[in-house]
């Protein structure tokens, strides 16, 4: 049975959370180690990368941008957020999957306020 646009979807952001988590994971390993293993998530980066290019499919994160109604993501945590408040999206917990230029996977983002940002 072929892949459906989710299931690419999907994968693509099981894959990438995958290697931000191994990203995270490299500070608790020894230093002399550090040089290789960032080696090995860049790699998997641009494998990714170019595997969905060849597909069509981008991966959009927010992290650092205003938050923005309009944005293709969910906040997680909005609801602790003062209304009215300018608000930053200070790290992308699940990304946004873009096919074909149309959102198939809308992202999860944590917030804070712009106050507490700077």
């Amino acid at each position: 049975m072929p892949l459906r646009e989710n299931d690419v979807a999907e994968l693509a952001s099981e894959y990438w959370k995958l290697v931000r988590a191994f990203e995270r994971s490299i500070a608790l390993t020894p230093e002399p180690h550090h040089n290789r293993l960032h080696a090995q998530a860049r790699y998997a980066h641009g494998k990714l990368d170019s595997i969905l290019d060849r597909a069509g499919v981008r991966i959009a994160t927010f992290d650092g941008a205003e938050f923005e109604i309009n944005l293709p993501v969910t906040a997680v945590n909005a609801e602790d957020m003062n209304s009215g408040a300018s608000c930053i999206i200070e790290r992308t917990l699940e990304p946004t999957i873009i096919l074909n230029d149309q959102v198939v996977l809308t992202g999860k983002v944590f917030l804070v306020e712009k106050k507490d940002h700077q």
